[in-house]
């Protein structure tokens, strides 16, 4: 995972899920493989404090769980991070992802960056494309912004 989005995912952390929440939560990480030439895992701004799941659709490093129809429970919070430019049918895929949590969804993904098929490289998200889509969703956004390359969305369910 690249410098700005685990920056990213530890401000939020801090922010919703810090020392207030207490510990133990259960936190869904969707798109959680370890990709060639990556060394960090948002894994280690969560464990052992919470309960770390990593899901992907392929099995490697860093997946406890493959494909969605192999997710049995919902957790407290999913988080995913540079996963949404890979994904055909953004809208649809957030929409499905709102059944699996109950507190907090956070969403990092690029506004601007080269082309990086894994397998496909389908749209850059801007504040108000977030928002666009976190509305379709039902999700309800707490705070979308764009944070250098990329663009964070955090919501809780609608």
């Amino acid at each position: 995972m690249h410098k700005n989005s685990m920056e990213m995912m530890r401000g939020f952390r801090d922010l919703y899920i810090g020392s207030q929440r207490g510990f133990g939560l259960t936190i869904l990480d969707v798109g959680s493989m370890l990709v060639s030439g990556q060394k960090d895992t948002y894994r280690q701004l969560f464990e052992p404090t919470h309960d770390y799941v990593g899901m992907d659709i392929v099995p490697g490093t860093n997946v406890d769980i493959v494909g969605f129809e192999n997710i049995t429970k919902v957790y407290d919070i999913v988080i995913s991070g540079q996963v949404m430019e890979h994904v055909r049918r953004p809208w649809d895929w957030l929409k499905n992802l709102k059944q699996y949590f109950r507190m907090y969804i956070c969403i990092i993904a690029p506004n601007r960056i080269h082309e990086h098929r894994y397998p496909i490289d389908t749209y850059r998200y801007m504040p108000d494309g977030m928002r666009d889509l976190f509305d379709y969703a039902g999700i309800v956004p707490v705070e979308i912004r764009r944070v250098g390359s990329d663009t964070i969305g955090v919501g809780v369910p609608g």
